[in-house]
């Protein structure tokens, strides 16, 4: 997935950690090999290839996060499109930061993409993509879904005190004995390691969405990673958003489809999601804050 995973956990006596981690990690490798645009052998370059012309068969795990992501797409009304591969794609190519794409090439990427194309049956588990050339990135709901998985790997080998963290990405499950909840840190728009607000989390999940350290330039604008799907304007750098969910695949969706959707435009979205918590960057002249939006009806941090 082009990012770093890491676990922390707290081990009972009686568990093997080498081996309930080395079948975390595994779970991690399969997740990647189904979901990752950056591989050429993975599910999800499999039905681009096929998809467009027939209904292709789909793993449990394609179908839950393809799912999501359509279901953002609709609720987002575009923002958020799974569908935007053919951009990614052509961003990524030219590396980290100060990207330049080909104006032409940009226009073109734009241009073959609409997640109403995609169609997913989850009776039968299978899609069909009704657009030849759809490129899929489900980078922006599937790295929260494989923290929810590798957690819940741990979980099955009898660690229960965890915490996972794939990249902005981070589940957490039962906290560090003595202690009401994993200590994590939001660092969205100051000086890397620049800590803006420390939560604490049980059994929940975080995931920061922004464009501080992945942009690219169009023209002398600099724009976030993190594209709008419904009009193709470009997304600011200052703007960011952490979102505290119940579930990685959650958060990691929600944080990416604000973001696409501005804060502006945000009110209905998070409408459909009372539970949340979220924070969005505020940028002012000479300083950066952030400022906190939506407290949840139930106790997060018990």
């Amino acid at each position: 997935m082009g990012v770093v995973v890491r676990i922390e956990a707290y081990v009972p006596e009686n568990i093997n950690p080498a081996r309930a981690f080395r079948a975390a990690f595994d779970r991690v490798g399969d997740l990647a090999r189904k979901l990752s645009s950056y591989r050429d052998d993975s599910e999800v370059r499999e039905v681009e290839r096929k998809a467009w012309r027939s209904h292709v068969p789909v793993s449990e795990d394609l179908a839950a996060v393809l799912g999501r992501a359509l279901e953002l797409a609709r609720q987002s009304e575009g923002a958020f499109d799974p569908t935007l591969g053919r951009v990614t794609r052509l961003v990524r190519a030219q590396g980290r930061g100060q990207a330049r794409p080909e104006p032409a090439a940009l226009q073109d990427a734009w241009k073959l993409k609409g997640w109403q194309h995609v169609e997913l049956d989850q009776a039968s588990r299978t899609v069909f993509l009704g657009l030849r050339g759809l490129q899929i990135d489900l980078g922006g709901a599937a790295k929260g879904f494989i923290a929810d998985e590798a957690l819940r790997s741990l979980r099955q080998a009898g660690i229960s005190r965890a915490l996972v963290s794939v990249a902005g990405d981070i589940a957490a499950g039962a906290p560090p004995p003595g202690t009401d909840g994993w200590s994590v840190a939001i660092d969205q728009t100051g000086e890397r390691g620049e800590i803006e607000v420390q939560l604490q989390l049980r059994h929940q999940a975080v995931s920061t969405s922004g464009g501080r350290e992945r942009y690219f330039l169009a023209g002398d604008q600099k724009c976030s990673h993190v594209l709008a799907g419904d009009d193709a304007r470009c997304v600011d750098v200052s703007t960011a958003a952490s979102v505290v969910a119940s579930s990685g695949l959650e958060a990691d969706g929600l944080a990416t489809a604000l973001v696409a959707l501005g804060r502006g435009r945000s009110a209905a979205l998070l409408s459909r999601y009372p539970d949340v918590r979220v924070y969005w960057s505020s940028e002012g002249p000479s300083t950066s804050r952030l400022s906190h939006q939506r407290i949840p009806s139930t106790d997060s941090q018990r």
